[in-house]
């Protein structure tokens, strides 16, 4: 192999290695199933609720609110964690409708994610939105904001600093490259010269 070819060998390499290491840094644990499911429609309410993560959870932050369409939270226990797992107890006798699993835990990287998992009991009525569903906050307690929490804020922020470290690492490759095959071009024309000269 020429000395150009492994040189434009190595800057891809390198290119590759630093997309290697930032998309691990940019993604967090999510949820891979529930207890019920997203969109399920039950014969007979449940008893608990069970969350499953891609990865172990931590200890601190988990919130999780059964909702009814009357802002009714349905939980009857504090959530139990078991590595990836987080389950809550409801309360008994929860008439046929639509509800909506409201949760928030802090992931294993530190960060808080959150989300919902819409489903019905018997013939009710799904739970539809016409605004923004409340989300528990760090201390169970249901909340609803526009606006990003700190926590929030700092990952889009850590999320677009990434993505501009990328970037900006990407076209310095690249204009290294270009400038590299442009200096190997020269000398082998001036190389080319000499050689015709003589």
């Amino acid at each position: 192999m020429s000395l150009s070819r492994r040189i434009v060998a190595g800057i891809v390499v390198a290119f590759a290695a630093v997309l290697a290491v930032a998309a691990p840094a940019s993604a967090h644990d999510e949820l891979l199933s529930s207890t019920p499911e997203t969109g399920q429609r039950l014969t007979e309410a449940p008893t608990q609720v069970t969350l499953t993560f891609s990865a172990d959870v931590l200890d601190t932050g988990a919130a999780v609110i059964v909702a009814d369409a009357g802002g009714h939270d349905w939980v009857a226990t504090e959530p139990v964690l078991d590595g990836p797992t987080v389950t809550v107890e409801l309360q008994p006798d929860m008439p046929a409708a639509g509800y909506e699993v409201r949760w928030r835990v802090v992931s294993s990287d530190g960060h808080p994610i959150a989300g919902t998992v819409p489903f019905t009991i018997g013939d009710g009525t799904p739970l539809e939105h016409t605004a923004q569903p409340t989300t528990p906050s760090a201390d169970g307690q249901a909340a609803q904001s526009d606006e990003p929490t700190a926590d929030e804020a700092g990952q889009e922020n850590a999320g677009a600093l990434r993505i501009a470290f990328i970037g900006a690492a990407g076209a310095g490759i690249a204009v290294a490259l270009f400038a590299l095959i442009l200096f190997l071009r020269r000398r082998s024309d001036a190389r080319g010269t000499d050689d015709a000269e003589h």
